[in-house]
């Protein structure tokens, strides 16, 4: 799939080229950089990402030989975990050379290379044939995407027709409050950090988009209070490692801190929210894969 007449998107990779320490630090084990899932409240951060993998996995109906397409796959901790532990082939997208080195060096230390392809590219010139691909998951990336229906269209050619689209994402309570926000000093400075998080929608604008591409949306969940804590224990990660981050990315490293603790601050607001939302291509008689306890 290629994108035509694409908007400039800016690199959001100055975000992801520094010390894969630092984000060991801040992350838990799988290096996850999105929200996690908190069954009963009271899990560690590594327990809550485990939950969260295994939980889209049972939306979606992941099985193994299925190929999935991870879109801005960052440091790559779901790719990993959905190669080794349900067997599946799995290609991401990442812009920084560092990322995608760092995930081929864990893959090899699982053994799980063979079943692992991450790709130094833009999502906008992912380059797939038509109904290759099983599934397609946006972790916490179409954010930084101004152009969410083209690559929605894009999508939909390259699933097969049982295939999945399943989208985790930060959203504005409401979509009419955009221009309010991307005026906001606060939230414009967020924005200078992470890159491109103007992009953001609403999740009833999300869905929209969904169906305008042609897909069926199927399932919607609010997870806000989960990111909630997700993003407070990334701070007291912050917390207790400060001294150590500092030295690793003494530039890169207040900016950091000052958007994690923004973020948390909207979040506590509510004027951010967070949604899993998943779209058929074809109807499944509206059911999901497995029960969700």
């Amino acid at each position: 799939m290629s994108i035509e007449n694409r908007v400039d998107t800016g690199d959001s990779a100055v975000h992801y080229d520094t010390s894969p320490r630092l984000f060991e630090l801040l992350l838990d084990k799988n290096m996850n950089y999105s929200s996690g899932f908190y069954a009963n409240g009271d899990e560690t951060l590594d327990q809550a990402q485990i939950l969260k993998m295994d939980r889209v996995a049972a939306i979606c109906g992941f099985q193994p030989g299925q190929t999935l397409l991870d879109m801005g796959c960052g440091w790559s901790g779901p790719a990993r975990y959905f190669a080794e532990y349900y067997q599946m082939n799995v290609i991401g997208y990442t812009l920084s050379d560092v990322q995608r080195d760092f995930a081929m060096a864990k893959a090899k230390q699982r053994g799980i290379a063979d079943r692992l392809d991450i790709r130094v590219c833009s999502v906008l010139d992912a380059e797939l044939e038509d109904e290759s691909v099983d599934h397609v998951i946006f972790f916490e990336s179409i954010i930084h995407m101004w152009e969410k229906l083209d690559l929605f269209k894009a999508c939909y050619k390259a699933l097969r027709p049982s295939g999945m689209l399943f989208v985790q994402e930060s959203n504005y309570d409401r979509n009419s409050n955009t221009d309010k926000f991307r005026k906001d000093r606060g939230f414009q400075l967020v924005d200078e950090v992470f890159g491109n998080t103007a992009t953001m929608v609403s999740t009833g604008e999300m869905m929209r988009l969904m169906e305008e591409a042609e897909f069926l949306p199927c399932y919607t969940e609010n997870i806000s209070n989960h990111y909630k804590t997700t993003l407070a224990q990334w701070c007291d990660r912050i917390d207790q490692h400060s001294e150590e981050m500092a030295a690793l990315e003494p530039e890169f490293f207040p900016g950091l801190r000052k958007y994690l603790m923004m973020a948390l601050a909207t979040y506590r607001l509510e004027g951010t929210l967070c949604h899993m939302t998943a779209g058929q291509k074809t109807p499944n008689n509206w059911k999901l894969h497995a029960p969700l306890r």
